[in-house]
């Protein structure tokens, strides 16, 4: 199995620290206002990334925090005059609702910054007593010694100079260096704070993670990451201050989402493009989501285009389908050969670095093989193909999990109420269909399909009768 590494650029083949133990930690959302598009794609993929290391027989630890401590919450808070850390918690439930209705698992651990406080203030007294950090006398602020951590800037592949690129070259009162980052902020008025034996302050950003991780996990873990917006400085911090606290690596591998464009923009709220996660799923079905980000590999930026969302349901409708119809064979559970190799090229897939992308276009193909086998009666070679699809993608890429059924009635209905067509009718016109086709007056029947193909559907003629479809080219 191949891991991309971050801190090396470069696939490496994965070997856990501790044999069939995982550690694996993802810094979490800052709890100021709703998830959006951005923070499901790292979730989600994070989320994969587990159940298929879970998949693979390793008994995995993960950990993904809450930032519930931070420049943004407090601000949004003191705008409406609400308690900071409810103004977090509030957010804090909101988003978990949100991820979960995404099927996004629950980490085995997800803590936050303020029930973490002493954890923090330990970590930064051992790294005064150890000459890494001082509080400024300007201040009182607590700073990480940039210089003094000779290794600074692996992760992100900054020289000092390139770290000093924009910015101001005069050293900020109280700092011996501009590279310094603060581990502890004093308090300043309207803030929340904690006592300390460097006053009353609060957390900086990045010692929350470093702190959160090594309790739960310890000093080293197998994987660290997040989105790749968060490499430098918040990554290489981490590594810093860890690293310089423990005198060990921090993480072996260091794994890194690409980011979320919307029609090739930075989602922004000054461009009102951003996505909510709850916003969408008022749209789409929470598997409709996943496809869109799965269909896209986890390290590369996923550009969201007006269609996308409304291409992705139509592509699992398709799925669907061909899926009820080998359900409803109720065939063996023995895998046949075709079985055996789609769990098979999904292992190929997922081992070339969680390479979701590879395993879902395998599924295309997928789909026209059973659709051909059903049509030939070839039941025999279709034996333990939907259970393998179900224990390989359902259960890894938290896909297919509906009731086949169910799913296709779902969109069927949607697409029904979005175009305002009266099922009613529709029955009503293909029995009358029916009735003109056994009287053999086909002009007439010919009549009937027209009517049904001018509301938005298609008429399908089989063997065993015949039905409408939706008719995704059908001008809305």
């Amino acid at each position: 199995m191949q891991i991309f590494n971050s801190l090396t650029g470069k696939k490496e083949e994965f070997e856990p620290i501790d044999k069939n133990n995982v550690k694996m930690y993802a810094c979490g959302i800052t709890c100021s206002d709703d998830a959006h598009i951005g923070h499901a794609k790292q979730a989600l993929q994070f989320d994969v990334m587990r159940r298929y290391l879970i998949y693979k027989g390793y008994n995995v630890t993960y950990v993904r925090n809450h930032t519930d401590v931070d420049d943004k919450i407090i601000a949004n808070a003191n705008k409406i005059g609400m308690d900071q850390l409810q103004y977090a918690q509030k957010y804090i439930e909101r988003i978990n609702t949100d991820l979960s209705s995404l099927g996004i698992r629950k980490a085995n651990y997800e803590p936050k910054a303020s029930e973490t406080i002493q954890d923090i203030i330990d970590f930064i007294q051992d790294l005064i007593n150890k000459g890494y950090a001082y509080q400024s006398e300007v201040n009182g602020d607590v700073y990480f010694d940039v210089l003094k951590f000779p290794e600074y800037g692996k992760l992100s592949n900054r020289d000092v100079e390139e770290q000093l690129d924009g910015v101001r070259k005069d050293v900020l009162e109280g700092k011996h260096d501009n590279r310094d980052f603060a581990l502890w902020k004093s308090a300043k008025e309207g803030e929340v704070c904690w006592d300390s034996p460097w006053g009353k302050g609060r957390p900086g950003w990045h010692i929350e993670c470093s702190a959160m991780c090594g309790k739960f996990l310890g000093k080293t873990i197998d994987i660290h990451g997040g989105g790749r917006d968060l490499k430098f400085p918040h990554h290489e911090n981490e590594i810093a201050q860890s690293e310089a606290k423990n005198d060990m690596p921090l993480a072996k591998y260091w794994v890194h989402c690409g980011l979320v464009k919307v029609e090739g923009q930075k989602m922004s709220k000054s461009l009102g493009n951003g996505i909510k996660i709850r916003d969408i799923l008022q749209k789409y079905n929470a598997e409709v989501v996943k496809l869109v980000i799965l269909q896209s590999a986890y390290r590369s930026d996923l550009n969201i285009m007006p269609n996308d969302f409304e291409q992705a349901e139509k592509h699992l409708y398709e799925f669907y389908k061909v899926l009820n119809e080998l359900k409803n064979l109720n065939l063996p559970n023995e895998d046949s050969s075709f079985a055996k190799r789609v769990k098979n090229e999904f292992v190929l897939a997922m081992d070339d670095d969680f390479n979701t992308t590879k395993a879902i276009a395998n599924m295309y193909d997928y789909v026209a093989e059973i659709r051909k086998n059903i049509q030939k009666k070839n039941t025999q070679e279709l034996n333990g193909v939907y259970q393998a699809i179900l224990s390989t993608y359902g259960e890894v890429l938290s896909l297919f999990n509906a009731n086949p059924c169910d799913f296709v009635q779902e969109i069927k209905d949607k697409h029904f109420k979005l175009l305002n067509i009266d099922q009613q009718q529709v029955d009503s016109i293909m029995k009358q269909r029916a009735e003109y086709k056994l009287a053999k007056d086909y002009a007439k029947a010919d009549e009937c399909k027209n009517k049904i193909i001018s509301m938005g559907l298609m008429v399908v003629d089989t063997a065993n009768g015949s039905y409408c479809d939706i008719d995704w080219n059908f001008n809305k």
